[in-house]
């Protein structure tokens, strides 16, 4: 990776770093200094550069935090989920008792330092989450906490039929069946999302984009800039980039990577830049008017009329009962 660092063309001051997709915090702190010293001999950092990195649970210690935070790390993103142990076992991700412990560290931390700020990540619609379960962890943490500045909240939509006989060699990728036969129906999540927003805006969150809920200041920088279409660079397996209107990936497989074949490349038409622009527009600060034009005007106002779609000033926003709705609205309108 430092090498695929060293040999990018151009010049570049960067606005933000995301160390993300996987665990990256499997890394040492002496491997992310080769990356660091990488990056600042090849780029400019810009003055009040945002730097994330994700991480799971037990990976959060006062030392990782400690090295982190010298390696100039101002973001922590955590990967929580849910807080029902019946779940997390199911998912097979962190114990609940290592998530606890990880809530203990942060709050530390946090009573020792401001530099990093912290996000936590949830999901609606795991297996074995009762209704309204979700909300109560929620409140549980930001009643007994006041380290978290950032919360992202994710609907689990997509499940496959996944065959027995590769579902166990598959199951951290792939939703299997099984989850959704014991997870809420899924008229049932619109409410769950629309309880968490409520609260989260009682307590000083503010939404910024469907998924996203932040204390004033502190939005994710790196994805915004990705929601308002920045050229983003990317290096790693399977990591995915976007400059001069071309978007690429790099191949999963390490063979591949290593002999610098990228696994898709697209430059993007007029057409595609638009799509994008309203994709994730919608998601945000809504649609301009002014793009109204483009746009399958008869759907527009259909979507309008039934209150799917709503007009807030100069812009078309997504109604929150349409939230579920946002592929099927888009499919009509573009």
């Amino acid at each position: 990776m430092c090498k695929e660092i060293i040999s990018t063309n151009g010049k570049y001051c960067l606005d933000t770093i995301y160390f993300g997709g996987g665990t990256p915090t499997t890394l040492s702190l002496s491997q992310f200094e080769k990356i660091f010293l990488s990056l600042r001999e090849k780029f400019t950092f810009s003055e009040n550069i945002e730097i994330s990195i994700e991480s799971t649970p037990e990976m959060v210690t006062i030392q990782s935090l400690e090295g982190w935070e010298k390696l100039g790390v101002n973001r922590l993103s955590v990967g929580i989920q849910s807080l029902n142990p019946k779940t997390l076992k199911e998912i097979q991700r962190s114990e609940k008792g290592d998530i606890l412990q990880c809530f203990e560290t942060l709050e530390k931390y946090f009573q020792k330092s401001k530099k990093i700020y912290f996000s936590l990540d949830f999901i609606i619609g795991l297996p074995f989450m009762k209704k309204g379960e979700l909300l109560e962890n929620i409140k549980f943490l930001l009643e007994n906490y006041i380290f978290v500045k950032h919360i992202s909240v994710y609907m689990l939509e997509e499940y496959y039929e996944v065959p027995e006989e590769i579902d166990s060699k598959f199951e951290n990728i792939i939703y299997p069946n099984s989850w959704k036969a014991n997870s809420i129906p899924e008229e049932d999540y619109l409410e769950e999302y629309v309880s968490i927003k409520a609260y989260l805006k009682e307590k000083g969150f503010f939404q910024y984009e469907i998924s996203n809920f932040a204390k004033p200041g502190f939005e994710c920088k790196h994805n915004c800039g990705y929601w308002s279409h920045k050229e983003n660079l990317a290096f790693g397996l399977g990591a995915h980039g976007f400059v001069e209107n071309t978007r690429f990936s790099n191949s999963e497989n390490f063979i591949d990577y290593y002999a610098k074949r990228n696994i898709f490349k697209e430059n993007l038409s007029e057409e595609n830049i638009f799509f994008e622009k309203v994709m994730f527009s919608i998601r945000t600060k809504g649609i301009s008017k002014c793009d109204l034009k483009q746009l399958n005007q008869e759907k527009v106002n259909y979507f309008l009329k039934i209150g799917y779609l709503e007009e807030k000033g100069e812009k078309i926003i997504l109604a929150e009962k349409a939230v579920l709705l946002l592929d099927y609205i888009l499919s009509e309108i573009l």
